[in-house]
């Protein structure tokens, strides 16, 4: 009984030290992301790609989806990571890449109003959905991102650009439903469910 008490209490401290590590180690991360070389690269990019880049805010989005693995047993999760720059009624999506532990880009995605059926702002989210309702992403953008596992690669800090994705989500989904004759986002996901 007595070694069985030891192996609990060694387990307890072993866990108490991991999550002191985790901890000083996100903090350690979170200043380093404040202005970090990868924030500035965002930046580049959005300047390097984006016309009249002034008018807009740059920031890092992420994209994650989750769908059945091979077999159905499990689930498979993929992650997309982008320079993202919005202004009222107007997004462009870089996407980025992280091979070998360097910030690469692809060609812009330009994307406005017309572009969508249906979009739903949710905090930190912009769900975009097509003209036949039909969901196409959900993109993210969070004021804080810690390099936590190979999946999440930034030490990025930007609550002013979350912030202000917050209210161009909110916008764009106004401008986009009205524009689509969507006056009850609740009613319109509804029915595109019943479509299926």
């Amino acid at each position: 009984m007595g070694a069985y008490i030891q192996y609990i209490i060694i387990g307890v401290v072993v866990l108490a030290v991991v999550f002191v590590a985790a901890y000083i180690k996100a903090g350690i991360d979170e200043k380093k992301g404040v202005d970090s070389e990868e924030k500035r690269k965002i930046q580049e990019i959005v300047k390097r790609v984006v016309p009249d880049w002034e008018a807009y805010t740059a920031a890092y989005a992420t994209r994650k989806e989750w769908s059945p693995a091979r077999g159905g047993s499990a689930i498979e999760t993929s992650y997309w990571y982008y320079a993202a720059a919005f202004k009222p009624g107007d997004l462009y999506l870089i996407p980025l890449s992280f091979a070998g532990g360097d910030m690469s880009y692809q060609e812009p995605i330009h994307m406005g109003v017309e572009d969508f059926g249906m979009a739903e702002a949710l905090p930190g989210t912009l769900r975009l959905y097509d003209k036949d309702r039909k969901e196409i992403m959900a993109l993210i953008v969070i004021a804080s991102n810690t390099k936590e596992d190979k999946y999440h690669p930034v030490n990025i800090q930007q609550p002013e650009a979350a912030e202000a994705f917050g209210q161009f989500a909110q916008d764009f989904m106004q401008q986009v439903n009205a524009a689509n004759g969507i006056t009850d986002l609740k009613m319109a996901k509804h029915m595109a469910k019943l479509k299926k």
